[in-house]
């Protein structure tokens, strides 16, 4: 599986990958430029410039030119056509040195949003659920810097990355409510910190090695599957698109890279896409109206 460059996009931080089926786009974040990219095939790449540094993630809804966004301001719904930001939540509050990072929506119309601790030392990131009618609510804590999440195909687990301890953390969920926490895998240092990460339709987890440049499958048991190796050490985060849902597309990074590791890897912070062959899974979208109490 030979990774393909198809955006030379340069991102100082490439983030929160997303596709979607409805328009056949693969969108990511930029979260220090800020920026929304969207590449596609018939019309390439296409970036909208954003106020609010930094972005931590961003995700489809039902509505075609409407997305999920979480950012300084906390998290909220931006129409990509008019550019207008309806605020929906903001769990952390402002607490200091906390920022929002990455999300998903579950198989239920749930939002799951994790923060981190900005100088990336103390434990003060969380994880935080959102039901449509629900205050946020609070489900994991005492990490540094949160990442992923990924469920399994029914649902009825979610993974997550405790990057700075260089785990991936496993939880039973039912009903919205997490049991069984777990280590699901342990990274090595040659591996580097488990980042963003997305599951296929065999249930087997995918993750993106900030400073492995990598992109490791796991098997449903924690098993390592398979390394695709990339041209860029800070990879960031994958999401399986196209139209057969088959290809895996994977940020990186160029934020604290030296000039010489820039030199070697000329296309850090670029878009790739590998034709995995690999069945994924569709990302879920939420679910609009939504309101969160």
């Amino acid at each position: 599986m030979t990774p393909e460059l198809i955006s030379d996009c340069r991102n100082s931080l490439g983030e929160s990958a997303c596709w979607s089926t409805r328009s056949q786009v693969i969108r990511w974040v930029d979260g220090f430029a800020p920026a929304i990219h969207e590449w596609s095939a018939a019309q390439g790449l296409q970036t909208l410039a954003m106020p609010n540094a930094s972005i931590g993630m961003i995700a489809e809804t039902s509505e075609a030119t409407v997305i999920v966004i979480a950012d300084r301001a906390g998290i909220g719904l931006l129409d990509l056509k008019s550019c207008l930001r309806t605020a929906m939540a903001d769990p952390e509050n402002g607490r200091e040195g906390v920022g929002y990072n990455d999300g998903k929506v579950d198989g239920v119309g749930r939002l799951w949003v994790g923060t981190a601790e900005c100088s990336e030392t103390e434990p003060r990131g969380c994880l935080w659920v959102i039901a449509d009618g629900q205050a946020p609510r609070l489900v994991d804590s005492g990490m540094t810097v949160v990442n992923g999440p990924a469920f399994s195909p029914r649902s009825d687990i979610v993974y997550v990355s405790d990057s700075t301890a260089k785990r991936i953390m496993a939880h039973d969920l039912r009903e919205g409510t997490l049991s069984r926490r777990r280590t699901f895998a342990q990274m090595s240092a040659e591996e580097g910190y488990p980042d963003g990460l997305t599951v296929d339709a065999e249930g087997c987890l995918w993750c993106a090695h900030w400073d492995g440049g990598r992109v490791t499958r796991f098997s449903p048991s924690g098993e390592r599957l398979l390394v695709i190796t990339l041209p860029a050490p800070r990879v960031t985060s994958v999401a399986f698109g196209g139209p057969d849902l088959n290809e895996l597309f994977i940020t990186t990074a160029r934020y604290g890279l030296s000039d010489e590791q820039l030199n070697d890897t000329p296309h850090a912070g670029g878009l790739f896409r590998v034709r995995t062959g690999i069945q994924g899974l569709a990302a879920h979208v939420l679910p609009l109206p939504f309101r969160a109490a």
